[in-house]
């Protein structure tokens, strides 16, 4: 499947990561996609996406979806050829657009047109599209319409900060930093992330052992260079929000995951 990322403009920067576009013909298999610390606006304008449940049936995704934040992998598998087109949202700017907070959408998936009415004329512009750089401009004419606000400079910051440390800088120091106590900072991301600041960190800090495996780094060393005390806290952490080991992601042949780890550049 050819997967492709388009950086935000200006206006759209403060609350957009990345625009990304996905299609083409999969195998169907089912691969788990790993949290990242971001929600995600996603329109299927072509094909369907299943989502697979632990001793349940699979769910078909609807055409326009609301990914909130994620503390455990999602299971999909694509049928047949799929299109794809989506807005990441900044973890600072999820309540800019969203215009409530983050956490009443943590661990959901909500059909967007139901936040989002306007969203409903989406899926056949995209589809009907010539391009990617048509159905980016789709995107963010809609996106226009619909944010609310500017992301809080305070939440921005701590964001940054912990991403500047691949999830390694402690809260504490980061409230102090910025000026506000513990508790506030984590009302703050809990409103606006729709994470605790500190199980933001661990995601931030598990995406970056993912891709240090990913470019073939020993477990030994890729556990050192995160910070984790050892490989077995690294492996628990790995368990907790990936549900498999560092050593299976080593070994890992499926081809959604890697598309949507999370790269800070």
């Amino acid at each position: 499947m050819k997967y492709t990322e388009y950086q935000p403009g200006p206006e759209f920067a403060p609350v957009v990561e990345r625009f990304w576009l996905l299609e083409g013909a999969a195998g169907g298999v089912p691969d788990a996609i790993i949290p990242d610390g971001r929600i995600e606006l996603i329109v299927h304008y072509s094909g369907a996406f299943w989502r697979h449940r632990s001793h349940a049936t699979p769910i078909r995704q609807p055409s326009l979806l609301l990914v909130g934040q994620m503390t455990e992998p999602v299971v999909l598998a694509p049928e047949g050829r799929s299109g794809i087109a989506a807005i990441r949202l900044k973890p600072a700017g999820a309540r800019a657009v969203l215009g409530f907070a983050a956490s009443d959408v943590a661990g959901r998936f909500v059909e967007l047109d139901a936040l989002f009415p306007s969203a409903r004329g989406l899926v056949d512009r995209l589809g009907s599209a010539r391009d990617d750089a048509e159905r980016v401009r789709t995107l963010e004419a809609w996106l226009r319409r619909v944010v609310r606000r500017s992301p809080r400079p305070e939440v921005e910051a701590a964001v940054a900060a912990i991403v500047h440390s691949a999830g390694r800088a402690s809260i504490d120091r980061i409230a102090g930093h910025i000026g506000l106590g513990l508790r506030r900072i984590e009302r703050h991301f809990d409103e606006d992330v729709g994470l605790g600041p500190k199980t933001f960190a661990r995601i931030v800090r598990l995406q970056a052992a993912l891709q240090r495996i990913r470019r073939g780094q020993s477990l030994s060393d890729v556990a050192v260079a995160c910070g984790y005390y050892d490989q077995a806290h690294m492996a628990r952490d790995f368990r907790q929000l990936a549900n498999m080991s560092p050593a299976v992601w080593q070994a890992h042949g499926g081809e959604l995951a890697p598309l949507f780890l999370f790269n800070p550049s």
